[in-house]
């Protein structure tokens, strides 16, 4: 839009100055403009004005648009650290060991079982006993169970009007073994 709002301004100066030469010449040389070329400068003098109104319109545009862009990254910066706050808070709720917030943190991020088990160096029968350990903690029955877990609460966190949004610390304390909808 920067661009195309620059194009305008050229164009708006190239022919304010056409305009400007041909009024400049008909003043220099006595002459009188003709019927013709009277509706020439008119129009061109309406199309200098039409483009100056382009230019005015697309930079207010640009403002909104980066206004919004800029809104949209706070709220997306947001999102990102109540998630960690939600997931923070879950694994303390559920007296997570270090190891075990690991492979819960290595799980939501969607990582396989012999993934999980790569990255921490470990062998594949350990990560399986681990998550069955945090699905047991957490109450949940599979990793699908435990990712949506999340996810949801996130969701209905995130798709709340801006002012309206608990923070997820801060509704531990009000939420029921199962995962409140009001966060």
């Amino acid at each position: 839009m920067r661009l195309a709002s620059s194009i305008v301004f050229v164009c708006g100066l190239i022919l304010f100055f056409d305009i400007g030469g041909e009024l400049h010449a008909a003043f220099i040389y006595r002459d009188s403009l003709s019927v013709l070329s009277l509706m020439h400068v008119g129009t061109e003098l309406l199309a200098s004005v039409a483009l100056a109104a382009a230019f005015v319109i697309i930079r207010h545009e640009i403002r909104l648009v980066e206004r919004m862009r800029h809104g949209s990254n706070q709220k997306l910066a947001a999102l990102r650290e109540d998630f960690d706050g939600l997931v923070r808070q879950k694994f303390a709720e559920w007296k997570l060991t270090r190891s075990e917030a690991d492979i819960a943190l290595l799980t939501l991020r969607g990582l396989k079982i012999s993934e999980i088990a790569a990255a921490r160096q470990t062998q594949i029968g350990t990560i399986k006993s681990q998550l069955s350990t945090i699905f047991r903690k957490s109450d949940k029955c599979s990793r699908t169970e435990f990712v949506a877990s999340f996810i949801d609460e996130f969701l209905d966190f995130a798709a709340a009007p801006q002012g309206q949004q608990p923070r997820p610390d801060q509704t531990a304390a009000s939420t029921a073994p199962t995962i409140s909808a009001t966060t």
